[in-house]
């Protein structure tokens, strides 16, 4: 059974490297600014070395999610929310909501990372890359990992079970991560309060002191509309991005943050006419 999930482990890892070479050509045709392949391949490696690393985590974790998913069925009644059996309405409404869900899911336990100092020692690699591309989804250290992982399934695993979907959806889902850290000048406009893009995020990213800690959400701004974190950029404003004093470019010492004390980054509400909401983070 191991060696079966580990085939599936090696393909998912060739996917993930699939989405950075096409993002990598992308990303070419209307950069934010011009980089290096290394920036690539320095994020890229860095994931493989703890995807493959964490196997047995993730093995473990896929069994734990079958199993929720099981007592969930078997003494509950309540079968996996998003599954293959239904059809393409249903399917499509399901995927829809649980994607909005994970959103709010996923917006809490990140801005608890840029909130609490022990895990904003988890993240600060993640925001440590002062070239910002696609690649810099995959950029994490392991206890930022696990804290993800572990965290996201524990709250999703009782409440909607084994996700089962079509390869495109799945695709999909995956690849928006990818889109929304591309080096990409692309401003979505009047859609920007309704979809994350690159731009959107990469204030999120920003290294200027009046972007701190907005801009969470993953998919949809609407948690940060609704939470007081929403900020709107510019038309033109795409600014440099990583950490004021921090550039970490070594595959081990990143790994190494989670056991350094540091204080989790303020927010500065003063002459930023762009956000949304008042109150202190």
């Amino acid at each position: 059974m191991f060696g079966e999930f580990l085939s599936a482990h090696a393909l998912n890892l060739a996917c993930y490297g699939a989405f950075v070479a096409i993002f990598a050509g992308v990303e070419r045709l209307r950069p934010v600014e011009r980089q290096s392949p290394r920036a690539f391949l320095f994020n890229l490696s860095l994931f493989s070395l703890l995807y493959l690393g964490l196997s047995g985590y993730y093995y473990e974790m896929s069994k734990l999610h079958r199993y929720v998913a099981n007592l969930r069925e078997v003494h509950f009644g309540v079968s996996d929310f998003v599954g293959r059996d239904l059809g393409t309405i249903g399917l499509t409404l399901r995927f829809v909501l649980f994607v909005l869900a994970a959103d709010l899911i996923k917006y809490w336990m990140h801005r608890a990372m840029h909130q609490v100092p022990l895990f904003w020692r988890f993240h600060r690699a993640h925001h440590s890359d002062r070239h910002l591309n696609a690649s810099t989804n995959l950029r994490e250290q392991w206890a930022g990992t696990l804290y993800g992982d572990a965290v996201f399934a524990v709250i999703s695993a009782p409440l909607f079970g084994v996700l089962s979907l079509p390869i495109p959806l799945t695709a999909a889902y995956i690849a928006y991560g990818f889109f929304a850290h591309a080096n990409l000048r692309i401003s979505l406009g009047w859609l920007t309060p309704v979809f994350v893009g690159p731009q959107y995020h990469r204030i999120h990213h920003s290294r200027l002191p009046e972007h701190t800690n907005v801009n969470y959400a993953s998919f949809f701004p609407l948690c940060d509309i609704l939470f007081g974190t929403f900020y709107r950029p510019a038309a033109n404003e795409f600014p440099p991005t990583g950490l004021i004093a921090e550039q970490h470019d070594s595959l081990w010492r990143i790994q190494l943050l989670t056991f350094e004390p540091v204080a989790a980054p303020k927010r500065r509400l003063a002459n930023r006419p762009n956000l949304v909401g008042t109150q202190q983070l």
